[in-house]
């Protein structure tokens, strides 16, 4: 009688280890510092142009340069994806990458244009309450077993959204 071989799930790696945790929070302040910049800079370029769709185009077409960019410089994570294998799992995850991507964009655009069309200091608190959605979100698509909210991270979120209300409050006096 022979055995058949078991099959056993790889083991989980810890949730996030305390470097990769560092790493992490360092890579969304940096975030949050180019985010907070980048309208200022729109707002900008934008006085001069025609149409706010130069705005996005050049927008995008530069974060595609810093892109291709990092990839260039790091390219160690591609490697992973040379194989039949690799190429097997990529499709799967894909799907849903183009659907974020789709998604991105057209935040990119609506960002653009109410830059364009509103103070850059009422529009951007706008789209800082994308912090509550995410929080809400994330469970629902995910899954509560992926990304677990605690009341206390809700209630943050809900702090940003009232935060924000409070700002748009005050400059529309």
């Amino acid at each position: 009688m022979s055995a058949e071989p078991a099959i056993v799930a790889p083991a989980e790696p810890a949730r996030y280890a305390p470097r990769d945790r560092l790493v992490g929070y360092a890579f969304g302040v940096m975030t949050a510092l180019c985010w907070a910049t980048s309208p200022i800079l729109i707002k900008k370029g934008l006085k001069g142009l025609p149409s706010p769709n130069w705005g996005i185009t050049v927008g995008m077409a530069s974060a595609m340069v810093v892109v291709a960019t990092w990839l260039i410089i790091r390219p160690a994570r591609l490697r992973r994806w040379g194989g039949a294998e690799g190429r097997a799992s990529f499709r799967a995850p894909i799907l849903f990458l183009l659907i974020a991507g789709a998604i991105s964009g057209f935040g990119s655009l609506a960002r653009t244009l109410a830059i364009d069309m509103a103070p850059v200091v009422i529009a951007i608190p706008l789209v800082q309450t994308a912090s509550l959605f995410t929080v809400v979100l994330a469970p629902l698509l995910l899954g509560r077993h992926v990304e677990h909210v605690p009341p206390r991270l809700l209630f943050g979120a809900s702090l940003v959204v009232v935060g924000s209300a409070l700002v748009i409050l005050g400059l529309n006096r």
